[in-house]
């Protein structure tokens, strides 16, 4: 069965860069603090293959601890986070919660140091790593909403839509038959001015024409009307 292929370093760190933790993050004493437990999860999901190692020294009794101790009873952990053959390793002393080494930790110190200090190896992988950098959101949310947004194609008035659908040419057309039948007929230039029109195959020309035309066809047949009326 052929295993997957391994990701690069710059692979691991792209996925896991763009990852917003801000959900799962809290505040303690000025500093912010990852689920240990969120972000294992998360790294599990991208890659699963991920291990991690605990680093340490043997005691005096020649045990191997995966805790560091420094003259006057401090203590240090370390991690690696391992992919395939790539790997990531992080330190951290145990400090109280006031961020101050304690002389002599207790087991629960201890443990909290390496939750941490774990946190804090999958943050040099790329996940949530902005926290140390003092960010609020991963760089690349920033970029993206500072980023000029490209302008939305303006959308046509409702009424260039609608007479961009109406044939104006045989609107006019209509119009003058119409005008014809009813008794009415353009002389002179308006004549000339309606074939030329027509010829052209001008859209807006004739809508322009169009409502001229209506307008003094109406108007002279109106008087018309009147003038046989009164006779």
């Amino acid at each position: 069965m052929a295993s997957a292929k391994q990701p690069t370093g710059k692979q691991v760190w792209d996925t896991l860069s763009k990852i917003n933790v801000n959900e799962q993050t809290e505040k303690k004493m000025g500093l912010t603090y990852l689920s240990w437990a969120w972000a294992y999860g998360i790294f599990m999901e991208h890659f699963p293959e991920m291990e991690v190692k605990w680093h340490g020294a043997e005691d005096a009794s020649g045990v191997l601890r995966d805790v560091m101790y420094y003259e006057g009873g401090t203590a240090s952990v370390t991690c690696s986070v391992i992919i395939g053959d790539l790997e990531k390793k992080m330190w951290l002393p145990v400090t109280d919660n006031r961020n101050k080494a304690i002389a002599h930790p207790d087991a629960m110190a201890i443990n909290t140091a390496k939750m941490r200090c774990l946190t804090k190896c999958f943050a040099i992988w790329g996940l949530g790593h902005y926290i140390y950098r003092g960010e609020d959101v991963p760089i690349t949310i920033v970029e993206e909403a500072s980023a000029p947004k490209k302008p939305k194609p303006k959308k046509a008035p409702q009424k260039q839509k609608e007479e961009s659908t109406v044939d104006h040419i045989a609107e006019l057309r209509t119009l003058a038959t119409d005008l014809h039948e009813r008794g009415w007929t353009p002389e002179g230039d308006t004549k000339k001015e309606i074939k030329a029109v027509i010829a052209s195959g001008d859209q807006e020309k004739a809508a322009v024409l169009t409502k001229r035309l209506k307008d003094a066809g109406e108007l002279a047949l109106k008087i018309n009307d009147e003038k046989e009326e009164k006779e």
